[in-house]
């Protein structure tokens, strides 16, 4: 797809911590505990819609996975970063849970970690909407949440925390992603326009801004 045609959602989805916005807080947390090497064998992600849950999902999975990912220096595209950002790494799984809620597919998931990573360091698992697996699909991924091989690691996010088992949130780094405030997405917003060579009203922007609620996505959808 040529860029210019690309959703702007797509087009402008940070690839690193240091595109993300509103969330630096979290993001200097995580860069510093992969940093001292306390790796967590779970991440989970919670917040509203289209604050960047899955986007942080996979920049940690290139942090993990890329040899200069944690100084965010990914100066060549490496093959590992590359095939993450486009959700087709070998062994970087993605799976939305609001498709695939049993224990079957769990089952395949657990089934396929047994084996260790073919290219990266770590097999990474992301498990998108994790609230929808079924009861026994969480009790099945529970055995390997507890005791995860070291090449193994898990990141879940969810916009519905309160239906996660609490054994399976006890076992994850977890993080609460806020919405973003209205100066930030609006001067980020802008500058969008700005690079899309878009003149665009600033009182505009700034209801765009207010119906968007401080959602990155809903917002950028909202200015497409």
């Amino acid at each position: 797809m040529n860029n210019n045609s690309k959703i702007l959602a797509l087009k402008y989805r940070p690839q690193t911590f240091d595109d993300l916005i509103g969330q630096e807080v979290v993001a200097e947390t995580i860069t510093n505990s992969i940093k001292a090497d306390k790796i967590p064998n779970a991440y989970l992600f919670t917040g509203i819609r289209g604050i960047g849950k899955t986007t942080i999902a996979r920049i940690v999975a290139k942090t993990l996975n890329c040899s200069n990912g944690i100084e965010n220096k990914c100066k060549v595209k490496c093959e590992n970063c590359d095939s993450i950002s486009s959700s087709n790494h070998i062994d970087v799984l993605e799976m939305d849970a609001a498709s695939k809620t049993g224990v079957d597919d769990v089952r395949e998931l657990i089934e396929f970690s047994r084996y260790p990573p073919s290219v990266a360091k770590f097999k990474i698992f992301i498990i998108d909407e994790v609230h929808m697996l079924s009861k026994q699909a969480f009790n099945a991924l529970l055995k390997t949440l507890e005791e995860p091989p070291e090449y193994l690691k898990f990141i879940f996010a969810t916009t519905e925390v309160k239906k996660i088992p609490i054994t399976v949130i006890s076992r994850c780094q977890r993080y609460n992603l806020s919405r973003v405030k209205s100066e930030k997405l609006f001067n980020f917003l802008k500058n969008i326009t700005i690079k899309e060579k878009k003149d665009v009203d600033d009182n505009a922007i700034k209801l765009i801004v207010k119906l968007s609620e401080g959602s990155v996505r809903d917002a950028l959808s909202l200015l497409d």
